[in-house]
């Protein structure tokens, strides 16, 4: 069936469209909110409902709860040492201090034990499994491994490991270094190792686990290495231009992945488990820390330089998602020229009226 549309019409129909599809294009890009924080957001970890991040600048851990804080805490001073990194396990937060201790806190936050790490360094990771708080020290060769009892055990590993991550179904801890492109696994039943593999970069800022036998790892040489930890050979290399440095995070979240990028316009890469860059989220300056709260399905961003903590809604595998590089979506443009094209709409009809 033929419907002839006459100019008039074509062209209103048209400009409708033009209108729709802008829009379509705004309602896919994601959306971020953020929160006032104090000074200096660095890292966080997700607990029961709530996200505790370290505000490193102001020597304070802060909680946010519904997208607000709702508490601030005073962080014990040592000196020109600074809180870094946080995680938390039975019932107690563990936060390690660049170039400084290793310390416990209970559910109240109160002060329980002070760690002396050795050569600790400015870039620890730290991380909370099987039992065990882990950090790395990151100006030398160990990983520390501290029992519920406060029992220290020290792996000896490659020189200056900096990035840890779990594997769960394997009960291993992997470790890499920033110096070279070893990876160590060890295991958490002997707190020895077990494996070594290499990568094809050299220096390793953050990895994570993406079950169930993948370990994603970023690099300092801008890249983002897949590898399968069955044979422990690398799948899928994203490639990125710049961004990736030691603040950098990468976290694994509902079949996708989130690496903050601080100095690459201020994002976070979005990333699925194929190795497919999905999006580019921009987000405040210098984006150190990323936390996922399962609770209301959000990314909390910790934006360093904009003592703030960005959030937006996390993806997930069941909802498709067109890849938007939002950096290039200009919402005040796409907004004027809806807002021109429905004017233009109305003074033809006004004319055509008279």
């Amino acid at each position: 069936m033929y419907i002839y549309l006459s100019r008039y019409n074509r062209y209103v129909l048209s400009s409708l469209l033009l209108v729709l599809f802008l829009l379509s294009i705004t309602s896919l890009a994601i959306s971020v909110s953020n929160i006032s924080s104090g000074a200096g957001p660095s890292y966080g970890v997700y607990v029961n409902g709530e996200v505790y991040f370290v505000a490193q600048s102001a020597n304070e851990l802060q909680v946010i709860k519904g997208d607000s804080i709702v508490q601030t805490y005073p962080l014990p001073h040592f000196g020109k040492a600074v809180p870094f990194k946080i995680a938390y396990g039975d019932g107690y937060f563990f936060i390690a201090y660049e170039k400084g201790p290793f310390i416990q806190l209970n559910s109240k936050l109160h002060d329980v034990n002070n760690y002396t790490i050795n050569e600790i360094g400015n870039y620890p990771d730290i991380i909370y499994a099987g039992n065990y708080a882990i950090v790395t020290a990151s100006y030398g060769n160990s990983v520390y491994f501290i029992s519920p009892s406060g029992k220290i055990t020290e792996v000896t590993v490659m020189s200056s490991p900096q990035a840890l991550a779990y594997d769960n179904y394997t009960n291993i801890v992997y470790v890499g270094a920033y110096s070279n492109n070893s990876i160590y696994g060890i295991s958490l039943s002997s707190l020895s190792v077990i494996k070594k593999f290499t990568i094809n970069d050299s220096t390793i800022e953050s990895m994570a686990f993406v079950p169930p036998d993948i370990l994603a790892v970023a690099t300092y040489d801008q890249q983002v290495e897949f590898i399968n930890l069955t044979n422990d050979k690398i799948i899928h290399t994203v490639t990125f231009t710049g961004g990736i440095n030691g603040y950098s995070q990468i976290i694994y979240a509902n079949g996708f992945l989130y690496l903050s990028l601080a100095h690459q316009n201020d994002q976070v890469a979005v990333m699925n488990t194929s190795g497919a860059l999905i999006d580019l989220v921009t987000v405040g300056n210098g984006p150190n820390g990323i936390v996922y709260d399962p609770s209301d399905n959000d990314i909390y961003v910790m934006a360093y330089s904009s003592n703030q903590v960005n959030y937006f809604t996390a993806l997930t595998p069941s909802v498709p998602h067109t890849t938007v590089h939002v950096s290039t979506i200009n919402y005040p443009l796409i907004a004027g020229i809806a807002v021109v094209v429905l004017v233009i709409i109305g003074i033809v009809v006004f004319i055509r009226r008279r």
